[in-house]
């Protein structure tokens, strides 16, 4: 007997299940897909309704930060940084050669040619001075150069600005021509003070001075010399024998981490007084740019800030270098 294997046995066929006649189709209720439709609208208006306040949102924030950063911190209340005893100048403007006449080469030696009365340091804002930068005269030699310390620049030798420059810039506002030995009277040896600047032969003076709202005065002399030798000679002596009536004793203060302008050297004092804070009663700096020595005294019986001071003397010295 032969075994031959099973097959399977086929699949049912799919029964097809007739509709119940008796169970009717039911349409969509209209209220039901009314409602559907107004629910759907009042999403859409409600998203457009977001999308719009954040739109807002975002407009008013990008405007308040344009408010906020568009102007100065300083113009912002509230915001302003505390003042730590800056003052407020205009830009620092060189003034024009003459023709033919170089600018110092920052070394410290080559001589200024520059009017002496435009390299002297503005006043400030906060004494009453400009911040708009200074419109200079035409360019001219200066003063004829003589050996005696007395000596003061003639009308015929002093510049003469035009008469549209000095409607713009008048000269007094840069700084004033003064007798070299103006800054003897006020040392305590005026004598040897003298003698000083008739052994260097100093040719001509300028002199600035102001009071600040607080209090402090400011007073700088500029000296020219006819050479980098006797600038130098009249540089050493001052700052190791000066001995000025504002501050009878006076000690040599460390300036190292002040900010250096090369073709400049100086030498910062100050007295042993202090005021009620504990700053001294008054600051001095001895500035040396080749054939210019700058005096700078500053003076204040409640105190001279070591801030002022030193932006003082800093950019008096830029305006040299």
């Amino acid at each position: 007997m032969t075994d031959h294997a099973t097959p399977p046995p086929p699949a049912p066929e799919a029964v097809a299940v007739p509709e119940d006649p008796a169970v009717p189709v039911v349409p969509e209720d209209p209220a039901v897909l009314a409602e559907q439709e107004a629910r759907r609208t009042r999403r859409r208006k409600a998203a457009v309704r977001w999308s719009c306040a954040a739109l807002v949102f975002a407009l008013a924030g990008t405007g308040t930060a344009l408010a906020v950063t568009a102007p100065e911190r300083t113009d912002l209340p509230g915001l302003a940084t505390a003042s730590d005893g800056r003052y407020t100048f205009a830009p620092l403007t060189l003034p024009p050669l003459p023709a033919g006449k170089e600018a110092p080469d920052g070394k410290g030696r080559s001589p200024h040619h520059a009017d002496l009365r435009y390299l002297l340091l503005p006043a400030p804002k906060e004494a009453g001075g400009s911040l708009t930068p200074p419109v200079f005269p035409a360019p001219t030699l200066g003063p004829t150069p003589s050996g005696s310390p007395t000596a003061s620049p003639t009308p015929s030798a002093s510049p003469t600005p035009s008469a549209s420059a000095t409607s713009l810039a008048p000269v007094s506002e840069f700084g004033q021509w003064a007798p070299c030995d103006a800054i003897a009277e006020e040392q305590q040896d005026a004598a040897k003070m003298r003698s000083l600047l008739l052994e260097d032969a100093c040719r001509a003076a300028t002199v600035r001075e102001w009071t600040a709202s607080d209090g402090t005065r400011t007073q700088i002399r500029l000296l020219r010399f006819g050479s980098f030798r006797e600038s130098w000679d009249a540089f050493t002596a001052l700052r190791g024998k000066a001995n000025p009536k504002a501050a009878p004793d006076t000690r040599t203060t460390p300036h190292s981490d002040w900010d250096t302008v090369d073709g400049t050297i100086r030498t910062v004092m100050e007295s042993t007084t202090a005021g009620p804070k504990g700053d001294p009663t008054a600051r001095f700096a001895y500035v040396s740019a080749s054939d210019i020595l700058a005096v700078i005294t500053m003076t204040n019986p409640s105190g001279v800030p070591t801030t002022p001071f030193r932006q003082v003397v800093t950019l008096q010295s830029d305006l040299l270098a």
